[in-house]
C-alpha cells in the first residue's frame, strides 16, 4: 500500500470508531426517553391547562343580607352591621352600580342601664340603621356612646326621590366628660329654677326653645342629648331616662321623691 492510501486511512479511521461506537451503544431504551422528557419540564396540555390548579376562579360576591340584627348587646349588634357596612362596599365595587340600600332593622336587650353604651336604646318599630359611620368618632364605651338611626317608608321604592324624601333621623349622644356645665344646673337651686323643667316621669331636664329639635338630660354623671327631625324623639328620650331611673342613674340636686319612677330595689345604685 503506498503513502497515498495510508494517509486515507488515518483520515478516515476516527469516523469510523466513532460510528462503531454508537452501533454498540444502541438506541435508547423507553425507560430512558421517558425519565428525559419527566425532567425536562414538558409543557402542559389542554387538559391540563383548564384543571382547577392551574386557573384561578374569579368568586362572585353577592349582596350582603337584609334581615334583623338580634343581639344582646349594642355593641354586638354595632359590629355586625359594621361587617354588613363592608360586604356592601365590596359589592357595590364588583357589580360597578351604586345601590341604595334599605334600612337594616336592628335590636338588643335593654334595660340594664349603668354606663353610657348601656343607655343606648335599640330603634323604635319602623326605625333602623343605613351603617355606623359614627363609630369612628365615638367608639362606644362606658365613658361615651354616639349613634344615629332612620326612618323611612318602606313601602316606597328605596331607588326613588320619594323613599329619600321620607327619611328621618336622630341622633344620641352620651358622655361622661362634659357634664360641667350641666351638673352645675342640677345642683344649684337657683340655676335649677331658671334652667331646667321637669321631664319624663318628673325628671329634671334642661330647658329648651319652643320647637327645638334636640333634648338634654343628665342621669348620674352621664349626659344624654339628642337631636334630628324625628317624631318619636320624645320616645326615645323616655325610654333612656326611664331605663336610667330605674338604674339609679340619679344626678346629684335631683329629688327622687318628685319622680313618678324610683331606682330599682334589685339593683345596686352605680356609685
Amino acid at each position: 500500500m503506498g503513502k497515498t492510501t495510508h494517509w486515507k486511512m488515518a483520515l478516515i479511521s476516527p469516523f469510523v470508531g466513532a460510528g462503531l461506537a454508537v452501533a454498540a451503544c444502541g438506541p435508547p431504551s423507553a425507560d430512558a426517553t421517558d425519565a428525559d422528557a419527566d425532567d425536562s419540564g414538558s409543557a402542559p396540555t389542554a387538559s391540563d391547562a383548564g384543571s382547577p390548579q392551574s386557573v384561578a376562579k374569579s368568586v362572585s360576591i353577592g349582596p350582603p343580607p337584609s334581615d334583623p340584627i338580634i343581639t344582646a348587646t349594642v355593641q354586638e349588634a354595632r359590629d355586625q352591621l359594621a361587617l354588613r357596612d363592608e360586604a356592601r362596599r365590596a359589592f357595590t365595587f364588583q357589580s360597578g352600580t351604586s345601590t341604595n340600600w334599605p334600612l337594616v332593622k336592628v335590636s338588643w336587650d335593654y334595660g340594664s342601664c349603668q354606663d353610657a353604651a348601656s343607655l343606648l336604646p335599640p330603634p323604635l318599630d319602623g326605625w333602623g340603621m343605613h351603617s355606623d359611620l359614627s363609630r369612628g368618632e365615638w367608639p362606644t364605651s362606658p365613658e361615651m356612646a354616639r349613634i344615629t338611626y332612620s326612618h323611612a317608608d318602606e313601602s316606597l321604592d328605596p331607588q326613588s326621590a320619594e323613599y329619600g324624601a321620607s327619611k328621618e333621623n336622630i341622633s344620641i349622644r352620651i358622655s361622661s366628660g362634659t357634664v360641667g356645665g350641666i351638673a352645675e344646673m342640677y345642683s344649684n337651686e337657683q340655676l335649677k329654677s331658671v334652667m331646667l323643667v321637669p321631664g319624663p316621669f318628673g325628671y329634671p331636664i334642661q330647658k329648651t326653645p319652643p320647637g327645638y329639635p334636640g333634648r338634654t338630660v343628665l342621669l348620674g354623671p352621664y349626659l344624654v342629648q339628642m337631636d334630628g327631625t324625628g317624631k318619636d324623639m320624645d320616645r326615645y328620650f323616655e325610654s333612656i331616662v326611664k331605663c336610667g331611673i330605674e338604674n339609679g342613674l340619679i344626678a346629684d340636686g335631683v329629688d327622687i321623691s318628685t319622680l313618678d319612677l324610683v331606682p330599682s330595689p334589685s339593683l345596686p345604685s352605680p356609685k
